[in-house]
């Protein structure tokens, strides 16, 4: 959470916080619109530094990348002769836009955030929510309990499958305090693709053979401190989603079914 999905929030708050239109009459949008370069009503700072920049670029002065000689319709267009580049935006480019307004930006940067938002779902707060619900792989499910579609939570389930494997001796045999063996000839053989494994490996084996069904909590009750963070205090809505905090929630809780599950067998 806080080393992959808050910097990756704050990386797209900022690159997507503010946002532009063309002043009325604005030469540069007349010049763009000349050469094929088409922008919408309202678009970030990045895209018109793009769309510039790739106007610009052959007309760098040799040995210097930073320094542009315009040429004369360009001349015309930013009142000067010549561009320092990391000045483009502040000296060249605002006195043709002016910001949008705060409604629409805010709407923008929902819109951009939600769309542009790549992360894997964090499972690992599937397995600390007290709120989440599992269930056994059925075959492993009738040997422990004698019934199917039984649903535990988390710590629940690891303590039933613990003891399973380190004291039922039909399934398994314990050849010292961390070493136990998968017993010949019965169902199990046949889901475990493997014959020895360390104690330390029994929750890595009970992640494969479960299927996460559900959670009751939501990502603001499992994790009360990304209220302080600002990047969810500056994100409101968007559409479908009320808030980032039920967008977050929606991925983890719609790719439940990429969590692992083994049907008929599993190995290590």
């Amino acid at each position: 959470m806080n080393d992959t999905l808050l910097p990756e929030l704050q990386d797209l708050e900022s690159k997507y916080s503010v946002w532009y239109s063309f002043k009325p009459n604005s030469s540069l949008k007349t010049y763009l619109e000349e050469q094929k370069y088409i922008l919408p009503k309202y678009f970030s700072p990045t895209n018109l530094l793009n769309i510039v920049m790739d106007v610009l670029s052959n007309m760098s002065v040799t040995g210097n990348s930073d320094i542009i000689e315009l040429d004369n319709d360009l001349q015309i267009v930013f009142d000067s002769w010549i561009i320092y580049v990391p000045n483009l935006m502040q000296e060249h480019l605002m006195p043709h836009i002016i910001e949008a307004p705060a409604e629409i930006s805010q709407q923008l940067t929902d819109e951009h955030i939600m769309k542009n938002l790549v992360i894997e779902s964090p499972y690992d707060i599937l397995y600390k929510d007290p709120s989440s619900i599992f269930w056994f792989n059925p075959i492993v499910d009738f040997l422990i309990s004698k019934s199917t579609g039984n649903t535990y939570s988390w710590p629940d389930m690891l303590n039933i499958f613990t003891d399973f494997c380190t004291n039922n001796k039909y399934f398994f045999t314990r050849h010292s305090d961390y070493i136990i063996s998968v017993n010949d000839n019965t169902p199990l053989t046949h889901l475990f693709y493997f014959k020895y494994f360390h104690i330390t490996q029994i929750e890595h084996i009970l992640k494969n053979i479960t299927k996460f069904l559900g959670r009751q909590n939501g990502i603001f009750q499992a994790c009360s401190y990304l209220k302080y963070n600002y990047v969810f205090s500056n994100i409101n809505s968007n559409g479908k989603y009320t808030n980032l905090f039920t967008f977050i929630d929606d991925i983890i809780n719609n790719n439940n079914a990429y969590l692992p599950y083994t049907g008929y067998y599993m190995q290590m």
